[in-house]
């Protein structure tokens, strides 16, 4: 294993999880959910514009992508957190709860495949 790449990792990740956090504090208790929703929306859409960029040809060290992809966006999403969120809604409403996963797993391929395609298409 590569130190150099681990301790990219961990940087992402640490402030992958910092802004994850400080956004979920920044709403309300009863919105957390929607905040959830929102970074694994916006972490897949940058994902999905990292790796167009990369398929686009652009030159991204191994470096960038560990610290950035895997680091950063990996602590910045969360399935975790999305999946008790899953549960909690499941126990009010099976409907709120069906319509949080499909928006979530919908939500974040179709952004993904927007980034992917959006930087694709910009960078080449």
């Amino acid at each position: 294993m590569d130190t150099k790449l681990l301790a990219l990792v961990a940087l992402g990740g640490a402030v992958g999880a910092v802004l994850r956090y400080a956004i979920q504090s920044m709403v309300g208790p009863d919105s957390e959910p929607y905040a959830t929703l929102g970074v694994n929306l916006v972490g897949s859409l940058m994902l999905g514009v990292l790796f167009g960029v990369i398929a686009a040809g652009a030159v991204v060290s191994e470096g960038s992508v560990i610290l950035v992809g895997t680091g950063l966006l990996g602590a910045f999403t969360t399935m975790s957190t999305f999946a008790m969120d899953s549960v909690k809604f499941s126990e009010d409403s099976v409907s709120t709860a069906a319509t949080y996963v499909i928006l979530s797993v919908a939500g974040s391929l179709i952004l993904a495949w927007i980034g992917y395609r959006a930087a694709l298409s910009v960078a080449s």
